[in-house]
């Protein structure tokens, strides 16, 4: 068997073997809040685990140097949870519609997210800090922290 036949064999037996993680990244934005006033403003990253078939498998943010850790989960909108507009917000929430709205514009939820499924996930730091955060698509996605700020997420 020549090399190159050896290598892409060894290539094919690594991509089949159950359980393996691909790690993907994204980017919090703060839109509202304390941390949106800064300058510059902070960019937070997080790190997915998936199984080949698409499972999360476990999940952290890294937000203002603290790690938060926690997992994701596919949740129905069946209803509009109606949150302040500022403030602290007490999670987790049944959803985030406001941060929808607020991100994506008046009305997004219900017009896109209400009657489907969705990816939440509710991930928590030592220093306290508790972070929900929904996704629609590989597009779209919010969060919130119990600290007073709201987020774009941006893949």
């Amino acid at each position: 068997m020549n090399a190159k036949l050896a290598l892409a064999f060894l290539a094919l037996c690594v991509c089949i073997v159950p359980g393996s993680n691909y790690a993907f990244g994204q980017k919090l934005y703060p839109i509202q809040g304390p941390l949106a006033a800064q300058t510059p403003q902070p960019v937070f990253a997080g790190q997915i685990g998936r199984t080949r078939f698409g499972v999360v498998v476990v999940k952290s943010w890294t937000v203002a140097g603290e790690v938060l850790k926690g997992k994701s989960k596919t949740v129905m909108a069946s209803s509009v949870n109606a949150l302040p507009q500022a403030g602290t917000i007490p999670l987790p929430q049944p959803n985030l519609a406001i941060a929808w709205d607020t991100v994506y514009g008046e009305g997004f939820f219900v017009a896109h997210i209400l009657g489907k499924k969705f990816g939440q996930g509710v991930f928590t730091g030592s220093n306290g800090t508790v972070l929900q955060v929904e996704t629609l698509d590989r597009r779209n996605g919010v969060a919130v922290d119990n600290k007073g700020n709201m987020y774009k997420m941006v893949w």
